[in-house]
């Protein structure tokens, strides 16, 4: 049987992340957190291995196409006399994951994620009569959609410290999480708000390892085909690309620097019950899908004579290039406690 227990073989898969300006998880959606799970050896333990990962998404600037924009600027575009319109102006977006692992055999491995998600949005709302409003939305929070992945190890060039790793992924994303909230008004909360999107997704992965010791590098590539949802609501389909570099400077530190590389397609609101395209930049599907760079720098800490680790990272965004008007990603934390039996 192949035994998972070096730290450094990394196991990526990603499910991309929403296709709007973000989705219920996010902008990264599950790409971090399973991106997270794998740099931590959850997934290259041998009888089993079980994460806790914390996310802290922060949104506040707006963009039309790569250029920023004021949330002024987009009211002044899209406000007419006597109606109103409203626009972000800043939004925090959190995701606390429990995440599991199970090798079955020499080959397949499962992995199962339960994320609780924590909405908060401010805006600005100018009225019929022209006043401007700032103003902040109730919390959203609750149970996310769970999602169950296969591990399917096509090649390794030994079952220790392999030089190289092919390894495939296929999953389901399920509609665990609520997506049929609605504000006090009785309209339902913005879609990429809801905690939860409804629809059952396929989620198919690629992943290659090279090492040159202590030297890795990891190739990673995810599509997550996105359906209709029972509301009627379909985010955009998703591709991520992500190129990974792990050093390992001492034997309770690796340090590792990422590029990811998003695309996502355009939200569809088949049965109109969260667009309102004349009132809300936020609430318009022509304001969805975006192609995004990121770079993540990262440090891990392995606990001296345990199998538990602790990874942090930063992701920051480089470009961004949405269609219509979004706001978009300024930073993300990531935090990770691991442990590998």
């Amino acid at each position: 049987m192949l035994h998972y227990n070096n730290k450094y073989i990394v196991l990526f898969l990603i499910t991309l992340l929403s296709s709007s300006q973000v989705n219920a998880l996010g902008e990264c959606g599950l790409s971090c957190c399973i991106g997270g799970t794998n740099t931590s050896g959850v997934t290259l333990s041998e009888n089993f291995g079980l994460s806790v990962q914390y996310e802290r998404m922060n949104m506040k600037t707006i963009r039309r196409d790569s250029q920023e924009v004021s949330p002024d600027d987009v009211i002044n575009q899209f406000w007419s006399s006597g109606s109103s319109y409203a626009v972000p102006t800043d939004m925090l977006m959190e995701k606390l994951s429990l995440i599991g692992a199970k090798p079955l055999n020499e080959r397949w491995q499962i992995l199962g994620i339960v994320p609780l998600v924590r909405n908060n949005m401010d805006m600005r709302r100018k009225m019929p009569s022209g006043m401007t409003m700032n103003m902040t939305m109730d919390e959203i929070s609750g149970l996310g959609d769970i999602t169950l992945m296969g591990l399917y190890t096509a090649y390794t060039d030994a079952p220790i410290r392999a030089k190289k790793r092919l390894t495939l992924g296929f999953g389901i994303k399920t509609p665990t999480g609520e997506n049929d909230i609605r504000n006090p008004m009785g309209n339902y909360v913005h879609a990429m708000m809801q905690p939860g999107t409804g629809s059952w997704d396929p989620i198919f992965m690629l992943s290659y390892m090279r090492a040159w010791y202590p030297l890795i590098t990891q190739i990673n590539i995810l599509y997550h085909l996105s359906t209709e949802s029972d509301q009627g609501y379909q985010f955009g389909n998703q591709l991520n690309l992500d190129l990974i570099a792990r050093y390992q400077v001492s034997n309770y530190f690796n340090l590792g620097l990422a590029v990811n590389a998003i695309y996502a397609g355009n939200d569809r609101d088949h049965d109109g019950l969260y667009s309102q395209e004349a009132t809300s930049m936020v609430d318009n599907t022509n304001n969805t899908g975006l192609r995004s760079y990121f770079v993540t720098p990262s440090v891990q800490y392995k606990i001296p004579n345990t199998g538990g680790n602790l990874e942090l990272k930063y992701q920051l965004p480089v470009y961004q290039n949405v269609h219509g008007y979004q706001q978009v990603t300024d930073s993300r934390w990531m935090a990770t406690l691991s442990w590998a039996y």
